[in-house]
């Protein structure tokens, strides 16, 4: 009987410390009517894209990134090539990052997470008409 109770308290234990795991929120982006423009730069080109039809599909292609654990804790993120995106309002600007590490493809929003992005949203960031 002191095994079985043993041994339920350590799954306990366990279970608890699994459960109360550092959650990872979900990516946080500017409104679509909020944004005059998203300007995309990949190396040495810059695009900058007004129409809302466009604005509003990457938006939602975006917003269905995946959370990872990895924390962004660097202005841009530590890869040799990126692609930066800024999202122009009438008031400021807002910058993420996409990127590709060991065959996977990221969105990093500085301090406040990295999210896995398909490689398609990718290589459509990358397109520079």
């Amino acid at each position: 009987m002191k095994k079985f109770l043993s041994l339920f308290l350590c799954l306990t234990c366990v279970l608890t410390l699994v459960a109360c795991g550092k959650k990872v929120a979900p990516i946080t982006l500017p409104q679509t009517d909020e944004i005059t423009s998203i300007d995309i730069t990949f190396k040495e080109n810059t695009v900058s894209h007004s129409d809302k039809t466009w604005i509003s599909e990457i938006i939602a292609d975006i917003s269905s990134s995946e959370p990872t654990k990895k924390e962004s804790v660097q202005d841009c993120p530590q890869v040799e090539s990126y692609i930066k995106i800024d999202f122009q309002f009438e008031t400021g600007t807002s910058t993420i990052f996409a990127y590709e590490d060991s065959g996977k493809y990221y969105i990093e929003q500085p301090y406040q997470g990295i999210y896995k992005i398909d490689s398609q949203l990718f290589e459509r960031l990358q397109e520079t008409d």
